[in-house]
């Protein structure tokens, strides 16, 4: 048990790198979206969600960063739409953006 507490600080930091990114620390990734022509069933749109700094991220850290950002936002809802509809959506943008970029749908109003 000793030897636990002496290792903890060390661990720590190692653990918070597994969590889910922060998007309100000074530093986090800025999350920008614009709204496709494309519709979404129920009287959503796609939109596209750009990330500053612009750099590689997993799909599920995108989402969550996405969803943080759209948390944020008054006038805006998340869908939950499939996962694998997102990826294929994002994929659809091109391979040249399809870690660095995220198509999901939301439900916003004018």
């Amino acid at each position: 048990m000793i030897a636990l507490r002496r290792l903890a600080p060390l661990l720590l930091p190692l653990l918070a790198a597994c969590a889910a990114p922060q998007v309100n620390v000074p530093g986090a990734p800025a999350v920008r979206h614009a709204e496709s022509t494309r519709p979404y069933p129920g009287g959503g749109r796609w939109h596209l969600f750009f990330f500053q700094p612009q750099q590689a991220r997993s799909l599920d850290d995108r989402i969550a960063l996405a969803r943080a950002a759209i948390a944020r936002e008054p006038g805006c809802r998340w869908i939950d739409a499939p996962r694998d509809e997102l990826a294929e959506r994002t994929l659809d943008q091109g391979t040249r953006y399809a870690d660095t970029v995220l198509a999901a749908p939301l439900r916003c109003r004018d």
